[in-house]
Formats: C-alpha cells, sequence, structure tokens
C-alpha cells in the first residue's frame, strides 16, 4: 500500500474524531514516526496520541476502522490527501509530542536475539515469502489458546477459499493441528501478503483488535529481527507488510 493511501486512510478516520490544529499535530506525528511501519503496529500509534481525548476515548472503534480500511481500503470512500494542509502552518509552531516513547523498530530489541536457537529455520528449498508467512503466523499462534487458534485457522481458510487464493496458499491452513507449514509450492506475493491480512483480521476477530494489534506487531518484529540484512528474506517482509 502507497503512503499516500496509508496517510489519507488515517487522515479520513481520525478527522471523525479530532479537527483543526490537534488533527494536524496528530497527522504530522503519523507522517513523521509511523508512515513507514507495518500496517499491524496501528495500535503503537494510537498510544503515542495518549494526550489527545479524542482519540483516546475512542481508541477501540478508531483501531477497529483503521484495520478494516487497511485491509480493504477503497479510495473512494478516502478524503484526498492532506499532506499539503500538513505542511502549510508555521514551521517554527509547536509541534505535537507523543505522550508515549517512540521507538524505532530496528532499536526495539537487543541484537543477540538473532543468534539464538529458534523454532524456524530457512530452507532453501522453500520460497521465501513461504517461510515467512509459516513464521509469522506461528510466532503468533504461539501464544495463543488452541481454541483460539483453530479460529482464526477457521476464518482464514475460508476467507482464502472464497478470495479463490491459490491452492498451495489454502493448504497452508488445511492441517488439523495448531500452527501452518510452509507449502513448498512458490506463493503469489499477493497471495501470501492476503494469508497474512486473513490471519490479522481473524485474531482481531478472536481476541479484539488491541491484543491482535499487539501480538501480531511482536511476531512480525522477531521475525524481522531474525532476517535482519538477509536477502531475500528482510526484503520479502517488507512486501508482504506493505512496507
Amino acid at each position: 500500500m502507497s503512503p499516500d493511501i496509508k496517510r489519507r486512510i488515517v487522515f479520513t478516520i481520525l478527522s471523525d474524531y479530532i479537527a483543526g490544529e490537534e488533527l494536524r499535530q496528530v497527522m504530522i506525528l503519523w507522517q513523521a514516526e509511523f508512515s513507514e511501519r507495518s500496517r499491524y503496529e496501528l495500535n503503537q500509534f494510537l498510544g503515542a496520541c495518549r494526550d489527545v481525548p479524542g482519540i483516546q476515548q475512542n481508541r477501540l472503534e478508531i483501531l477497529s476502522r483503521l484495520v478494516r480500511m487497511v485491509m480493504a481500503a477503497n479510495e473512494s470512500d478516502l478524503k484526498p490527501d492532506p499532506i499539503n494542509w500538513m505542511n502549510s502552518a508555521d514551521d517554527a509552531e509547536t509541534s505535537f509530542t507523543p505522550s508515549e516513547p517512540v521507538i524505532k523498530e530496528e532499536t526495539r530489541r537487543p541484537q543477540q536475539t538473532a543468534s539464538r536457537p529458534s523454532q524456524f529455520q530457512k530452507n532453501s528449498d522453500t520460497a521465501p515469502q513461504n517461510s515467512l508467512v509459516a513464521e509469522v503466523v506461528n510466532m503468533l499462534f504461539s501464544r495463543l489458546r488452541s481454541d483460539q487458534i483453530r479460529t482464526i485457522k477457521s476464518y482464514v481458510l475460508s476467507a482464502a477459499q472464497k478470495k479463490k487464493l491459490q491452492p498451495a496458499a489454502v493448504a497452508m491452513f488445511e492441517q488439523p493441528d495448531i500452527s501452518v507449514s510452509a507449502v513448498h509450492t512458490p506463493l503469489e506475493i499477493r497471495d501470501a501478503r492476503k494469508l497474512i491480512n486473513f490471519t490479522y483480521i481473524g485474531c482481531c476477530e478472536a481476541i479484539g483488535p488491541v491484543d491482535a494489534d499487539l501480538l501480531l506487531s511482536k511476531a512480525v518484529r522477531e521475525v524481522g529481527e531474525k532476517y535482519r540484512g538477509t536477502e531475500p528474506y528482510a526484503n520479502c517482509l517488507n512486501q508482504l507488510l506493505g512496507r
């Protein structure tokens, strides 16, 4: 998803809750600190706006709307890009300061996590996108109950079949156990991205959007740390996350 579309989504939804200079400053914060992050880190952005009553009083509702629109954006429903308006005021004006420390993803954890033993191993016979989908999903599943996992897998399987994803994508979620395996047939990047999106939506349905956002963001960060600097995995992960 392009940066301008993501910006329009955030602006369209937030403008229902806040306005004027308060909205402009929140959008400047989004642009500076969150616009290049994964779509699965929306809750961190809302957390950084803790001192904005209009956002915090409606945080769960806003997060739910953001999740839905990011996963299935219809440009005709979006307001015009606010970038010129954001940059129109005097640059010397005091900018919005987040109430929570904004920590860049690359400094969020120490480097030694990359060398720790992992149940997920790179497989030269498996396409990077196949391995990454399996690792992100299984990392997320490792923090959920078995009944929640089965509910999510059922949702993903149904959505994948309804959207006519390739057979290999469907096969990843057809297994009866509480994990997914990386199939050998290379997934189309589009279908791999949809599997993560469907997992996210299913997780929102199972445990709520706030917890889903936190858990999937953590899973994405941990897998990202494992493959940092390792091509083509690092670049492929960015593609899957819409960065």
